[in-house]
């Protein structure tokens, strides 16, 4: 080599670049091929992390908790709704029972007022029959002694008489028996005629309104007689003429 071109070499291998890293790490690798393989694996092995199939699991998991707490919320609401209207219930048969407590106490109570009502109006009923039945007895007494010509005790009598007739026609009148009112009523009236003519030393007159005093007793007493199921009505004296 001439000194020329010995010199020119030099020159060119002063001005060429050097050679990369990574060219170098590149041609490392493809110079060894056992090297490039060991960290391919490297890189392959690792393990991926929050793939799809834990991630599905998850929302599957999450899904069954969302749909039993939505059950136990329905479970509590139901059981809620259940004891509301076992208290209205309650409430509602309690209502009921006093209801009926207090139909059967009215009815009771109403029954109890019926059988006073049925015993003081028998009791009455047989009051006025016993008391015009007694007026009745009394005037016979009297209609016999007058006949005799005894008018010692007349007078008093026939006005007990009357006072008993007075008290059978009141009760009469308050249990609605009319025509038993008015016919004891006729019968005081009549007494009263008995008792002037008495009075009046006329015996035959006093025996005539005595006998129509009777005839009317009787017809009540017969009335009440039949109202108390006795049927111990006395029968009516024929009226003498005169």
């Amino acid at each position: 080599m001439t000194p020329c071109a010995a010199a020119l070499a030099l020159l060119l291998g002063q001005a060429a670049p050097a050679t990369p890293p990574a060219e170098g790490a590149a041609g490392a690798a493809a110079a060894d091929p056992a090297a490039a393989g060991t960290a391919a694996g490297a890189a392959t092995s690792r393990p991926a992390t929050g793939t799809a199939a834990e991630d599905a699991e998850l929302s599957r998991a999450r899904e069954e908790i969302a749909a039993l707490r939505a059950e136990v919320e329905r479970l509590r609401a139901d059981l809620a709704a259940a004891r509301e209207q076992l208290t209205a219930e309650a409430s509602r048969a309690a209502a009921l029972e006093e209801r009926l407590r207090s139909v059967e106490q009215a009815r009771a109570a109403d029954a109890d007022s019926r059988a006073r009502t049925a015993e003081d109006t028998a009791r009455n009923i047989q009051q006025r029959a016993a008391e015009t039945a007694g007026a009745v007895e009394g005037m016979r007494s009297a209609q016999d002694a007058l006949t005799r010509g005894e008018t010692g005790n007349v007078d008093s009598a026939l006005a007990a008489q009357a006072t008993a007739l007075e008290r059978a026609r009141a009760l009469a009148r308050q249990q609605g028996s009319a025509q038993e009112a008015l016919r004891a009523d006729a019968a005081t009236r009549w007494i009263a005629a008995a008792r002037e003519a008495l009075a009046r030393g006329d015996l035959n007159q006093a025996r005539m309104a005595l006998a129509q005093a009777q005839a009317l007793a009787a017809g009540a007493g017969a009335l009440s007689g039949e109202q108390a199921g006795t049927g111990s009505g006395a029968a009516a004296p024929a009226v003498p003429g005169y």
